[in-house]
């Protein structure tokens, strides 16, 4: 399936996907404030982090081992039972250990110990997780692009349904609790679509551990823990740093300009895990990398580019439609974030040849020393410009990357 279509169909997905977030943005905003978002923010980031040691690390790997092995079914079916009692192992010593830690942790992380339950969810949350990513994965690594994206968008209904639910009738504690069990609901649809695609069979989740693939799978482990602790933790330090400068106002002001990128963004990250991880990784001639990597520039640049002035210009409508009128301080911030978001997506078209041919050392050093680096501009431009300061600090860490990225690219192609 070429670049075009698959965008296409992707675009139609995360059409519905943004329109169901933009509906639970709503909610929050509303229903738990800035600073319920702040916290939120904390939330997910650690759930983000405990994802990748439940096994959604292993989504990069079988992508690509799937897609590599397109003409080897019984190599595929090693990767996928491989990785399903790999991550079935780690989802269940996490989950183990958040019940048992459950009021502890929140009174670190949430600063409210009653908000234990909400952990206890997340113990549950993890193991669908977990096997949530690996059907995306599989479905991914075989290019079946309409099932995948088809489980995305009812996924994403579905979620959005039970984030609502539970936000209107239980507040801040109902945000938290849909957090960490949506993946659950997700994998109703995932499993739905995946059966319709493939067909469920118990040896392909169970049985005997390959010990090549496990191995194989390791580096992009490896790679994965780094961006789920390196990146959440940087976040994490960035929002605890803006409260401390300012107060929780601020960091949830901040944590609001993040979701806005992450949404504006979603159909071009889809489209570059989705096209280009399982293209990249059957591409084994410097020269066609190059064209590809290029393709992707001139796709992908000129599109965020419009999308980016676009919401540039409609900022104070999209901030009056997302939010409540307590987040209008966005505004002032918004041309950086933009500008930022095009940066990123230019500097992740390169990166990727980086995680499609494991790259480990390369991508873990550059993972490590750019999540620093964003901490540390945000911060110093929050301290001294505020909002507007933080946002310039992400744009500046995402030039520096892409020249960084597109470096390394260079020399894997020759």
């Amino acid at each position: 399936m070429n670049l075009l279509r698959t965008s296409a169909i992707n675009g139609l997905a995360v059409a519905v996907r943004l329109v169901t977030s933009m509906g639970v943005n709503k909610v929050l905003a509303v229903y738990v404030g800035p600073s319920g978002y702040g916290l939120l923010g904390q939330f997910q980031s650690l759930i983000s982090m405990l994802g990748v040691l439940a096994g959604s690390a292993f989504g990069t790997g079988v992508t690509k081992f799937t897609a590599e092995a397109h003409d080897d079914p019984l190599r595929q079916q090693a990767v996928w039972r491989t990785a399903s009692m790999l991550s079935l192992a780690g989802a269940a010593v996490l989950a183990l250990l958040l019940l048992v830690a459950r009021e502890p942790l929140a009174a670190l992380l949430l600063d409210d110990a009653s908000l234990g339950p909400v952990m206890a969810g997340l113990a549950l949350g993890l193991l669908l997780l977990s096997f949530n990513a690996l059907l995306l994965a599989i479905l991914n690594g075989l290019r079946q692009v309409v099932p995948l994206a088809l489980a995305g968008v009812v996924g994403s209904v579905l979620s959005a349904a039970f984030t609502a639910a539970l936000v209107l009738s239980e507040g801040l504690r109902g945000a938290l609790l849909a957090a960490a069990l949506g993946p659950g609901v997700a994998l109703l649809a995932s499993a739905f679509f995946y059966a319709r695609a493939v067909g469920f069979q118990a040896g392909h989740f169970l049985g005997r551990i390959d010990r090549g693939v496990a191995q194989g799978l390791g580096g992009y482990l490896l790679m994965a823990l780094t961006s789920a602790i390196a990146v959440p933790v940087s976040l994490m330090l960035v929002r605890e740093g803006l409260a401390r400068l300012d107060n929780w106002q601020l960091a949830g002001l901040w944590q609001a300009l993040w979701k806005l990128s992450e949404t504006h963004l979603l159909l071009l990250t889809t489209t570059l895990s989705v096209y280009f991880l399982p293209r990249f990784a059957q591409i084994r001639e410097g020269q066609e990398l190059r064209r590809e990597v290029l393709a992707g520039y001139r796709f992908v640049v000129p599109l965020v580019l419009l999308t980016a002035s676009g919401l540039f210009l409609l900022r104070e409508q999209v901030v009056h439609a997302l939010f409540a009128p307590s987040f209008a301080p966005l505004t002032e911030a918004y041309g950086w974030q933009l500008l930022g978001d095009a940066l990123r997506i230019g500097s992740w078209v390169a990166a990727y040849t980086m995680v499609s041919h494991a790259r480990t050392r390369l991508f873990i050093t550059t993972e490590l020393a750019f999540a620093a680096l964003q901490a540390g501009l945000m911060l110093a431009g929050a301290w001294r410009w505020g909002l507007a300061g933080a946002a310039a600090g992400y744009a500046l860490t995402y030039l520096l990357y892409w020249v960084v990225a597109h470096l390394a690219f260079l020399q894997l192609s020759r």
